[in-house]
């Protein structure tokens, strides 16, 4: 009687350690690439969203401040020149008056020594307003009006000349942003440092139009 002789192969291959070190290796630089192209992706969207909140607002205020001047009847009085930053002032368009502070960050819960107020810039109706009515202290919770900015905003600058007679140039520089990413966070240059990490929380608008007076 013949014996069926069973032959097993015991050449067959499998993955060997050196060869499992090198697919864990390879599969590691795929998820770090990938990884690195979504936070590059996260950073930029963020970017252009803190970018177009910060000129909406820029364009609002100029928008509100010239339409004010064009077609309400009454004075339009300038504001002061290089105001110093944290300080309360004031100017008026009409019976609208605008109280607001330079290079003071807005935040619910301020901290003066990070430069941050309550309000950076409020919008109040008061009849007759005039050069001399006293400004709000938008450094202040309790005030009158509308708030005009958004949180982790500040106005860098606020400028009403009068050019030449019922011509009105408006002058406004919005910046986002914490005093760390910033250079100049008290001046009127004030803009975003040149850094890689947190640059998606800066962000400058910078408005300037000139406008007639069309309603006395």
């Amino acid at each position: 009687m013949r014996r069926l002789l069973v032959h097993i192969r015991t050449d067959s291959k499998g993955f060997t350690l050196m060869e499992l070190l090198i697919a864990m290796a390879v599969f590691a630089t795929v998820l770090l690439v990938a990884t690195a192209g979504i936070l590059q992706f996260t950073r930029v969207y963020y970017k252009g969203v803190t970018e177009n909140n910060t000129q909406d607002v820029a364009r609002t205020v100029v928008d509100l401040i010239a339409q004010g001047i064009q077609f309400n009847g009454g004075a339009v009085t300038t504001t002061v020149a290089g105001p110093t930053a944290g300080n309360s002032y004031a100017f008026c368009v009409g019976n609208q008056q605008y109280s607001y502070t330079t290079n003071y960050e807005l935040n619910d819960n301020p901290n003066a020594a990070a430069h941050q107020s309550y309000h950076v810039m409020v919008v109040n109706n008061v009849a007759g307003c005039t050069a001399s009515t006293p400004a709000q202290n938008v450094r202040l919770s309790a005030v009158s009006g509308r708030e005009l900015f958004s949180p982790n905003m500040r106005l860098a600058r606020m400028q009403v000349t009068n050019v030449s007679p019922n011509v009105y140039q408006v002058s406004v520089r919005v910046v986002y942003g914490d005093d760390d990413i910033l250079t100049n966070p008290l001046l009127d240059t004030a803009s975003c440092k040149s850094i890689r990490l947190g640059s998606q929380f800066c962000a400058v608008s910078d408005i300037t139009t000139v406008v007639t007076k069309r309603v006395q």
